[in-house]
């Protein structure tokens, strides 16, 4: 890839975002200066290929820097040119642009939190790639966490709440993420926003489960094997059961022998 003079990508960055321009507008120019400095040449070579679909344009460290940058400086200084963008950006079937839609949201002032919520839902609903989950939970989050350490996980448990198809749906899409950050550590917070989505009988949310207790199952299995031990014997649901034997392979032996238990007790008291 050839090399990249800063003086010349700061002077292409500064015409497509000054002056301003309407959203469409900006759109093609965005997407313009993304396909000048895609790297036609990746090769993926030993490195783990990517599961998703949305392609992406390997952009340098550098670009995706300095985009970055401007981003966040439009979205604390012109915050509804910077939503408007962003909605923009999204409708691009591309990871950086939808990388970079993320990234407005998560520096909205905090006034901006009901349309950064709106959009997780619009956004999040409507796709099942883990990757871009885990860009627009882990990006567009940090105004709402910097607000309040639990704002984040009381508007999750609310989705729930609702008993919305879509706003469970994004629930499950949002936890996911939360899980597989090594720092999250309030996993009984986890568990308790999950035991309503296990009385949901939807084929979409007994899918996102599936895939959710896999995760739970590599990142925490004693403790999510005891809660869906404690699950299987306290509620009359379905969907547990259905999940434990879809998921059971994902926990270490010892974990695998407790289910295995719990499940075979359960069967015992409807016989």
């Amino acid at each position: 890839m050839p090399a990249i003079h800063i003086d010349r990508l700061v002077q292409q960055i500064q015409i497509i975002f000054e002056p301003e321009s309407p959203g469409t507008i900006f759109r093609e120019n965005f997407r313009s200066l993304l396909d000048v400095h895609a790297n036609l040449a990746y090769r993926a070579g030993v490195e783990i290929q990517r599961k998703s679909l949305v392609p992406k344009l390997h952009l340098a460290p550098i670009v995706m820097h300095h985009l970055q940058q401007q981003f966040l400086l439009l979205a604390k200084t012109k915050p509804e040119l910077a939503l408007e963008y962003a909605d923009q950006l999204w409708l691009e079937d591309l990871f950086e642009a939808r990388f970079f839609s993320s990234v407005i949201l998560g520096a909205l002032p905090v006034a901006y939190n009901s349309e950064i919520i709106e959009r997780f839902v619009a956004w999040g609903s409507k796709t099942s790639d883990k990757e871009i989950h885990q860009v627009l939970f882990k990006y567009g989050t940090q105004t709402i966490k910097q607000s309040s350490s639990t704002k984040w996980l009381d508007t999750i448990q609310t989705w729930v709440d609702s008993a919305d198809v879509p706003k469970a749906i994004t629930a499950i899409y949002a936890l996911q993420t939360i899980i597989n950050d090594p720092s999250f550590i309030n996993l009984p917070k986890v568990f308790s926003i999950l035991t309503r989505l296990f009385s949901m009988n939807n084929r979409k949310i007994i899918t996102g489960l599936t895939l959710l207790v896999d995760d739970l199952a590599l990142t925490n299995p004693t403790e999510t094997s005891h809660y869906l031990t404690n699950l299987l014997l306290s509620s009359s649901y379905s969907t547990p059961k259905q999940i434990i034997r879809k998921c059971i392979k994902s926990f270490p032996v010892d974990e695998q022998k407790k289910l295995r238990i719990a499940l075979s007790n359960i069967s015992d008291q409807e016989t």
